[in-house]
């Protein structure tokens, strides 16, 4: 999104806080490429009812909800750690 970002992560277990983990991670490419982020975060934890994959689509339509373009597939700034959409199993 053009003033935001929305991004599906799981983290390996570190005893670290998750407000520390983003703070470290909005610093870092903060000084890296120059983004200046808001203060704060807002996170949302999968409940045990929710899935995976329907917040991966959630996600991915939100430049389509907001007419930034025809199609998902179309939006340029999705990053897939292995250049794949993943297939989720729930």
């Amino acid at each position: 999104m053009p003033d935001h970002i929305h991004a599906l992560l799981s983290f390996p277990p570190s005893g670290k806080p998750l407000k520390q983990i983003v703070t470290t991670w909005k610093e870092w490419t903060a000084k890296r490429i120059g983004i200046h982020w808001q203060l704060d975060f807002f996170e949302h934890r999968l409940r045990r009812e929710e899935s995976r994959q329907q917040k991966a689509d959630y996600i991915l339509q939100n430049p389509v909800r907001r007419k930034l373009v025809n199609r998902q597939e179309d939006w340029p700034f999705v990053y897939f750690a292995n250049g794949q959409r993943p297939e989720f199993v729930d």
